[in-house]
């Protein structure tokens, strides 16, 4: 079901967010001139890795060449391959929805002729550093490069764990630490085990905890280490800040994770639903062994089974990490615990893939009551990406030195007074619990999320002879709405999973298809602030005995752009009808006047969610499809609804 929107208009978004936020600018003073050599009782210095220079044993000598960055490319390797739409999943396709269809086939540039997996290069250890091989319990050691202030000392350390390697240009780790170091901390990056230069069997999860620990421990053995250490990163390297936490060493007195939860299955899977575009991407490029990867052509999405995906483009490997999660047997140490004993500043983007997942690490742990916990909600991705203007383009920080200056600045600054604090003891640090970014707003503050100032506000999905409906009136009729879920023919992922607001997607191309309900409300006349969760509390039934049901929430302006601001997948069992109700997150975003909210129901979202087959076979090795018969109960005693939570200074009327 389509609903008609107004042309007439040519109004877009109101995306204005200042790209480059910095909170203030604080330089630590230099110590007192002293020796900043190291004192390395547990570790070998290694040399710098040069032609000639020799191999220190027990660290990889690493491939010399050019390392590209993934936010580079990210522009470069989406486009849409028509024949390989139609030929792989065999069916007619919308013509608007492959045109604007940006993230379902990639196409990676590098440099190779041959189609297939290509190794990466690793990058020179920087000049700044001093590497080092630092032995963990089990005899294994790993790679660290340690970066100094250039005079005083001791120093305050702030440490990095992380897979995508410590020297190239996809975490930019040689400037962060640059960064710090001109604030007066040392900071201290690793290899984690398993990955590029470090030594040991590939284990994602496994083994970060105890290697947290022995890492602690090694640094406040050095004689440049004033004895306090915190930790900082994104995604898997903020995870490690969790897994170092978890193990309780006492020298660790703050962390700052970003865009990260605590429980990994917060990322594979949503509601039961198995995330497979994060998950095959992330495990193609990362956990293969101990390199980093490249596809020269495209992931064929089209080959079933679909355990078969990754491992085609490998030429056979499949990543063990990818297998046990599509299954859901993610390693038990991937799900860590939430003591809340050390200071966090937990850092969270609107549009990240694991936002439900942060604000729930973050509730967690402040209810611990046993140190500080603090929630900062961005308007970003997972890639540090920020919501931009209409028209104002998208510039690479890595491609601009003006740039990256600016984003360091904005990215690192907030760190800076909750480090100075915890890490020293300087000052008092004053921030809310909650400090939260209302779209194109200023910041929020608050002591809870949501704010307490906020309320739920239903809108009740309803039938029409133009199509669905979103009314705050309640129809006491019971009616029904059905579509056929044919998973040789999904309805595509239109957004990218990692950086969506790279290149916001227009959303329209999926309302046109049959297999898609959709329900619009009538333009806005005053704001609406949506500032916590939304969900969508719905009965269904299926001719499977179990099915899929995704669900996204989108802003449509008055030219009929759609902009999606949350979304949300669940997996649904009988017996029929069931009820079920999709979490769709959180998010702070203002619906401006003439605006329309849309919600969009269906059973697929490929390739960004797994599949369901139409029978009781595991969606991760079937080669069995079925199409199947879905229906939606609208209205009634137990009627279909969406349920946001908005501010109640807003004003909100329909």
């Amino acid at each position: 079901m389509h609903v008609a929107v107004d042309q007439s208009r040519h109004e877009r978004f109101p995306c204005q967010i200042d790209h480059h936020r910095a909170v203030r600018s604080t330089v630590a003073s230099s110590a007192d001139a002293g020796d900043s050599a190291a004192v390395d009782q547990h570790a070998d210095m290694v040399p710098d890795r040069r032609p000639g220079s020799v191999e220190q044993p027990g660290i990889r000598q690493p491939q010399r060449g050019l390392l590209g960055c993934r936010r580079r490319r990210e522009q470069q390797r989406r486009k849409l391959n028509l024949d390989v739409h139609q030929a792989s999943l065999g069916s007619q396709v919308h013509h608007k929805s492959v045109c604007i269809r940006k993230a379902l086939w990639y196409s990676y540039a590098v440099n190779s002729s041959a189609h297939g997996a290509v190794r990466r290069p690793f990058a020179d250890v920087s000049s700044q550093a001093k590497p080092y091989a630092v032995l963990m319990r089990d005899g294994i050691r790993l790679a660290t490069d340690v970066y100094l202030p250039e005079r005083g000392g001791p120093w305050p350390v702030l440490l990095s764990r992380l897979p995508y390697d410590k020297c190239g240009d996809e975490c930019f780790m040689p400037r962060i630490a640059q960064w710090f170091t001109e604030r007066g901390y040392a900071v201290v990056v690793q290899d984690v085990r398993g990955k590029i230069r470090s030594d040991g069997p590939l284990a994602p999860f496994a083994n970060e905890m105890l290697d947290g620990y022995d890492t602690l421990d090694w640094i406040t053995g050095q004689r440049w280490c004033a004895g306090q250490v915190g930790m900082f990163g994104d995604s898997y390297f903020a995870w490690t800040q969790w897994a170092a936490a978890a193990s309780q060493h006492p020298a660790l007195r703050a962390i700052a994770p970003r865009v990260v939860s605590a429980d990994f299955g917060d990322i594979v899977a949503r509601q039961g639903v198995f995330a497979l575009e994060v998950c095959a991407l992330w495990a193609f490029e990362t956990w293969v062994d101990e390199a980093l990867y490249d596809y020269d052509g495209q992931l064929d999405w089209g080959v079933r089974p679909l355990a078969d995906v990754v491992p085609t483009a490998l030429g056979g490997r499949r990543p063990a990490f990818l297998h046990d999660a599509a299954r859901g047997n993610l390693d038990p140490a991937a799900r860590l615990p939430v003591r809340g004993d050390v200071p966090a500043l937990q850092i969270g983007g609107w549009w990240d893939i694991v936002q439900h997942g942060q604000i729930s690490t973050w509730r967690k742990s402040a209810q611990q009551h046993r140190a500080p916990q603090f929630l900062v909600m961005d308007a970003t991705d997972h890639g540090w990406t920020y919501l931009r203007a209409p028209g104002e383009p998208y510039v690479d920080p890595r491609a601009d030195p003006a740039a990256m200056r600016q984003f360091l600045d904005a990215y690192l600054e907030p760190m800076v007074p909750f480090f100075d604090h915890f890490l020293e003891g300087h000052g008092s640090y004053h921030a809310p619990p909650v400090r939260w970014m209302l779209t194109h707003d200023t910041w929020h503050e608050s002591q809870t999320w949501p704010p307490p100032e906020s309320t739920s506000m239903v809108w009740y999905l309803d039938g029409g002879s133009s199509g669905g409906s979103l009314t705050t009136t309640e129809n006491p009729v019971e009616r029904h709405a059905g579509w056929l879920h044919d998973p040789g023919d999904p309805v595509p992922s239109l957004s990218h999973a990692y950086h969506p607001l790279i290149e916001p997607a227009d959303e329209n191309a999926t309302a046109e298809r049959d297999d898609v309900l959709v329900f619009e409300s009538a333009p806005v006349r005053e704001p609406i602030d949506l500032a916590g969760p939304a969900d969508v509390p719905l009965r269904l039934s299926s001719s499977c005995s179990s099915t899929h049901i995704m669900a996204r929430l989108m802003d449509v302006a008055p030219d009929g752009t759609a902009f999606r601001i949350l979304d949300g997948a669940a997996y649904v069992s009988g017996p029929w009808p069931q009820a079920v109700t999709v979490e769709l997150g959180s998010t702070g975003y203002r619906v401006r006047p003439r605006h329309r909210l849309r919600l969009e129901l269906s059973s697929s979202e490929f390739p960004r969610y797994i599949l369901h087959p139409g029978t009781e076979s595991d969606p991760w090795t079937s080669q069995d499809y079925r199409a199947t018969e879905q229906k939606l109960i609208l209205g009634g005693a137990y009627p279909a609804r969406l349920r946001c939570t908005v501010l109640t200074t807003c004003g909100a009327r329909l």
